[in-house]
């Protein structure tokens, strides 16, 4: 998505008509979305010229083939702590942004929630941070609950932005990660309409808190189709799930602002690395001090 140019964030509850004008959540409107959505999501920046650059629909990056020096990733995400000795690691590599995450202090995975304390190192690196709300984001059920979820979520990941201070110029990420978004009567379990609830009640909270963050989405290709082409997201970051549905159209249009790896192991710990559409990219990511 070349740094999102082509969209605007949380469109979906556009100020000047109010949220109540604009969110559409029904389960009715299903069957009527799916025969509206494009093929293709909007035009992308530069994407076009990206297209015939990009490897094979299909060929899978591993992380484990970039634990190298100058490997030509720009980001990796990691759900531990931030060390030195990891970051010099990181540095060596070529990685300029960190991912972590926003989670309830109940964190799914024991150092996954981004400290305070990490930003002051990772800004000595020169790096810069991205972040992604999940919690249980894996399961449907997350999604089955969107009436709570959804403004809960949005909720606490903005309490963590303003502890953090992070730059209202800069984006959250909302983890959709499953293949739980595509068109109905292929016989697969989608939750569709959950997703898109779910989005529909952040963007309202970002509306009412008057917040500038530009929402994102990590998940597949459909689910990054279906949202932004709902104007409820702004960056696509396609999950290294290539089987999802929509991810390898995906992959073959170059409609992604982050792409992720395979699961590595890099630093002495486990890792995803990822890489932008170009190295000063940006896709929501903002610098510690700043």
């Amino acid at each position: 998505m070349g740094g999102g140019g082509g969209f605007l964030p949380h469109r979906a509850c556009d100020k000047a008509l109010g949220p109540q004008a604009t969110i559409r959540h029904s389960r009715a409107q299903s069957d009527e979305r799916t025969a509206m959505r494009p093929i293709k999501p909007l035009a992308l920046a530069a994407a076009a010229a990206l297209v015939s650059a990009l490897p094979a629909a299909g060929q899978v990056k591993k992380s484990d083939d970039h634990c190298r020096p100058a490997s030509g990733v720009h980001m990796v995400d990691t759900s531990a702590i931030v060390t030195d000795e990891f970051l010099t690691k990181m540095q060596e590599v070529g990685v300029s942004t960190v991912a972590r995450y926003y989670d309830y202090e109940n964190e799914t995975i024991t150092g996954k929630r981004l400290r305070p304390e990490e930003l002051p190192l990772i800004a000595r690196y020169g790096m810069s941070v991205a972040v992604v709300f999940q919690h249980n984001n894996n399961k449907a059920a997350t999604f089955q609950d969107w009436r709570n979820r959804g403004p809960a979520d949005a909720r606490e990941a903005l309490k963590l932005a303003a502890r953090m201070e992070q730059p209202q110029t800069s984006a959250i990420y909302f983890g959709v990660d499953g293949d739980f978004v595509g068109p109905p009567g292929r016989g697969a379990p989608f939750f569709t309409d959950d997703v898109i609830g779910y989005f529909e009640e952040i963007n309202r909270v970002f509306y009412e808190e008057n917040v500038g963050y530009t929402i994102g989405v990590y998940g597949s290709g459909e689910t990054c189709f279906t949202l932004i082409g709902e104007g409820l997201a702004g960056f696509c970051w396609l999950s290294h799930s290539h089987g999802f549905t929509g991810t390898q159209d995906a992959l073959s249009a170059g409609s992604w602002d982050i792409q992720q790896y395979l699961h590595g192991t890099c630093g002495g710990r486990a890792v995803d690395f990822n890489e932008f559409q170009s190295p000063d990219a940006f896709v929501g990511q903002w610098r510690p001090g700043d």
